[in-house]
C-alpha cells in the first residue's frame, strides 16, 4: 500500500476521499515542520507569528491548487488569473523568508501533485542544510558575539588590571571607541569581544565591576542581531 503511494503519478491518482485526505494531511505536516525549522533557526528582531501561520497556509493552500488544476490547462489558466488579482501588501523583511516562502511552495506542488516522496526528502533534506548552515553561523564575517560597555574615571582607571582580566574570560576583544565626557575625568569604553566560555559572562562582569573606578557596565548580545 505504501509502495503504490510513493510511486503514483498524477495521470494514475482518481481523486477520491483518500487522495485528498492524503494530501491535505502531508502537505499540512510538511509545512508545519519547515515552519518550525524557521522558528527554531530564526535570527534577529524581525520574527512574525503571522510569517510562520502563513507558511502552513501556503503549503497547503498550493497542494490544494495543484488538485484543483489537475491536467486541465484552462483551470490552470484561470487559477493564475484569480491570483493575479491578490496583492501581497507587506513586505518580505528578509531575503531568508523569501526562500522559505519559496520552500513550503515546492512542497506544495510536490504533495499536490502527489510525488509524496519528492516532498517528504526535500522537507528533510533541506531542514538538515538549514539546521547545518546555522548551527556553523555560514556566511557571517563577524569574530564577536557581544558588545561591552562601561565608564571609567581615567584618574583610577588601569589598563592594565583590564586586560589581565580580559585574558582570564576572553577569546577575542577589540576597542571600538572611547568617549571624553566631564572634561575628560570620566572615559566611555565599547569593546567587542567574545568569550572562552559564553557562561561565564556574568563573572566577567563581576571582575570589571570589582576594579577600582569602573562603572556601569553593560554587555549586549550581537550574535543574533548585528554584523560588523
Amino acid at each position: 500500500m505504501f509502495d503504490s503511494l510513493f510511486n503514483l503519478t498524477p495521470s494514475a491518482v482518481s481523486l477520491n476521499f483518500l487522495t485528498i485526505a492524503i494530501v491535505l494531511i502531508l502537505s499540512f505536516v510538511l509545512s508545519l515542520v519547515i515552519a518550525w525549522v524557521y522558528k527554531s533557526t530564526h535570527k534577529g528582531i524581525s520574527y512574525s507569528q503571522s510569517f510562520v501561520f502563513t507558511l502552513i497556509l501556503i503549503g497547503v493552500l498550493i497542494a490544494v491548487i495543484m488538485m484543483v488544476v489537475g491536467n486541465s490547462l484552462a483551470i490552470a489558466f484561470g487559477a493564475f488569473g484569480a491570483f493575479s488579482l491578490i496583492r501581497f501588501r507587506t513586505a518580505i523583511k528578509d531575503t531568508r523568508d523569501l526562500a522559505f516562502v519559496l520552500l513550503v511552495v515546492t512542497i506544495g506542488l510536490a504533495v499536490g501533485t502527489r510525488n509524496y516522496l519528492i516532498a517528504i526528502l526535500t522537507t528533510i533534506f533541506a531542514g538538515a542544510i538549514i539546521f547545518g548552515l546555522t548551527k556553523i553561523n555560514f556566511g557571517s564575517i563577524r569574530k564577536y558575539d557581544y558588545l561591552l560597555n562601561f565608564s571609567a574615571f581615567s584618574d583610577k582607571f588601569s589598563a592594565e588590571n583590564l586586560r589581565s582580566v580580559f585574558a582570564e574570560f576572553l577569546k577575542y576583544d577589540n576597542l571600538l571607541n572611547v568617549t571624553a565626557k566631564e572634561g575628560g575625568k570620566v572615559l566611555t569604553y565599547t569593546f567587542n569581544i567574545k568569550f572562552i566560555k559564553a557562561a561565564e559572562i556574568e563573572k566577567l562582569i563581576t571582575k570589571i565591576s570589582q576594579l577600582e573606578g569602573i562603572f556601569d557596565i553593560d554587555v549586549i548580545s550581537a550574535k543574533n542581531d548585528i554584523e560588523y
